[in-house]
């Protein structure tokens, strides 16, 4: 097999990488292995901003209109409504760069949006071109206008001391008595203890263990026992073959069988 040799391949890719990576900051530029892992970075941060852009674009455009309409007397809003009826289709683009460049042409356009909406509502706004009949207000005016509103209205004496009327307490409902509960006769509440001496003492647990030892044949016994003893007891105590349970090889009765049926009996 002839041998490969990819020199010119490996010295273009690792070209076209760091061309990619030129004007980066230290080993970057010029550092194949750093260079590719800063230039991947880069790549898709551009591919996120490419879309970004347009986005910080527009809100830019929607800040200068802003703030060149308020200084016409209109917002934002109100001048994008009346342009829309108005029928001037004008993009925000175009609308920002009138307001930036021509700041004349652009408060006729906000003349165009403020007739629009007065015929839609049905009013008539002054232009802005006309002075205001309402006197302008400053803080010299303001304060004196105040000052002549206090004299005209003057306020009635309170005097220094004046004690507050006390508030008058709420009456609280009377609570009700809980009705008396019949007493119960005490015949029914305790037992006759004459009745219950009177009753026969139970027999003690121990008791009636020795008597059923008693009576049931002990387990050494039966353990002593042959098989066919034991089938002759059982027989004497009313058991029969097909009465026991059967633990054997397919479910043959064995001695230890009937020696569990004699001690539970």
């Amino acid at each position: 097999m002839p041998r490969v040799k990819r020199g010119p391949h490996r010295k273009n890719k690792r070209q076209r990488v760091l061309k990619l990576a030129k004007g980066f900051y230290g080993q970057k530029s010029h550092s194949y292995r750093i260079a590719k892992q800063a230039v991947d970075r880069a790549l898709k941060f551009a591919y996120r901003d490419r879309r970004q852009k347009k986005r910080d674009f527009r809100s830019l455009w929607i800040v200068r209109i802003n703030a060149a309409s308020r200084e016409s007397g209109l917002s934002y809003n109100r001048l994008i409504s009346g342009l829309r009826q108005a029928g001037l289709e004008l993009n925000r683009k175009v609308l920002a760069d009138i307001a930036v460049h021509d700041a004349v042409g652009f408060a006729a356009i906000v003349e165009v949006a403020k007739e629009a909406l007065a015929e839609e509502a049905g009013l008539k706004i002054r232009p802005a071109t006309e002075p205001s009949p309402r006197p302008e207000r400053t803080r010299a005016t303001i304060g004196t206008a105040a000052k002549s509103r206090r004299k005209a209205e003057p306020a009635a004496a309170k005097p220094a001391n004046a004690a507050k009327p006390a508030k008058p307490a709420k009456a609280r409902p009377a609570k009700k008595a809980a009705p008396a509960k019949p007493a119960k006769a005490e015949a029914a509440e305790k037992p006759d203890k004459v009745a219950a001496a009177e009753k026969p003492a139970k027999a003690p647990k121990a008791a009636k263990a020795e008597k059923a030892a008693a009576e049931a044949p002990a387990k050494k016994d039966l353990e002593a026992m042959t098989v066919a003893e034991l089938q002759e007891l059982a027989g004497a105590h009313g058991i029969a073959e097909s009465d026991v349970e059967g633990s054997g090889a397919g479910g043959n009765v064995v001695k230890a069988d009937w020696i569990r049926a004699l001690a539970g009996k």
